[in-house]
C-alpha cells in the first residue's frame, strides 16, 4: 500500500528535523519545504495527503497558503495542520476561519503532532454515510470536494463540517446538543474542541 504524503512546510530546520524523523518512523511519506513560494508550488504538484503548515514563512505566509490551498480545486479538499508559535484563541479561529482542520502550538511533541495528523486522516478519509445525494429544498451536498449550493451560491466545507450540515438537516426544527456534534459518527472522540466546533456551527449557519 502507497504511504500518505504529508508535506511539511516548515522554515525552521530543528522542527523539520524532527517533524520528518517522527512521521517517517509512523510510515508516513513526506515531503519539505522551507519558504512559502515553494511549498505552494509543491503542494500544486503533489497533491499531499495533508499539510503541516507553519504560519510565519518567507516568500509567502502561511495564511496565504491556506486561503490558496482552499480556493484552487484541486487542492481545497487537503486537510491542513497549522503550526503556530502563537496559541491565543483569535489566533487559533482566524486558522480555523481560513480553513484548517486542526493547528499546533509551538513548542510541540513530535508524538503529539502524528497523533493530530493520523486523526485528521482519519477524520477527512472516513466513509460518508451510505445514503442517496443529500437534497432539501435549495440546498445540495456534492462531492469529492464537498461542495454545498444554497440559492446560486457555492461553498467549499470540510468534511467535518459537511457531517455536522448533514446531522442537523435530518433534524430540521429540532434542539440539538453540542455533546451530540462533538460525537458524530466517524469522528474522533474529543478531537474537536469547543470553540472549533462554535466556529464550524457559526459557518454553517
Amino acid at each position: 500500500m502507497t504511504a500518505q504524503v504529508v508535506h511539511i512546510i516548515e522554515d525552521e530546520p530543528l522542527h523539520t528535523t524532527l517533524l520528518d524523523r517522527a512521521l517517517r518512523h509512523a510510515h508516513f511519506a513526506t515531503a519539505l519545504a522551507t519558504d512559502g513560494r515553494r511549498g505552494w508550488e509543491d503542494v500544486q504538484h503533489l497533491l499531499p495527503s495533508l499539510i503541516l503548515l507553519d504560519l510565519m514563512l518567507p516568500g509567502m505566509s502561511g495564511y496565504e497558503i491556506c486561503r490558496l490551498v482552499r480556493r484552487t480545486p484541486s487542492t481545497r479538499h487537503i486537510p491542513i495542520i497549522m503550526l503556530t508559535a502563537v496559541g491565543t484563541e483569535e489566533d487559533r479561529i482566524a486558522g480555523l476561519e481560513m480553513g484548517a482542520d486542526d493547528y499546533v502550538v509551538k513548542p510541540f511533541s513530535p508524538r503529539e503532532v502524528v497523533s493530530r495528523v493520523q486523526a485528521v486522516l482519519r477524520r477527512t478519509h472516513a466513509p460518508l454515510p451510505e445514503t442517496e445525494p443529500f437534497s432539501e429544498h435549495t440546498v445540495t451536498l456534492q462531492g469529492p470536494f464537498f461542495v454545498v449550493s444554497m440559492q446560486q451560491r457555492q461553498v467549499t466545507v470540510s468534511s467535518t463540517e459537511l457531517r455536522l450540515l448533514r446531522y442537523m438537516l435530518a433534524r430540521d426544527g429540532e434542539l440539538v446538543r453540542g455533546e451530540d456534534l462533538v460525537d458524530l459518527p466517524g469522528e474522533d472522540r474529543g478531537n474537536i474542541a469547543p470553540e472549533e466546533l462554535d466556529h464550524r456551527v457559526r459557518f454553517l449557519r
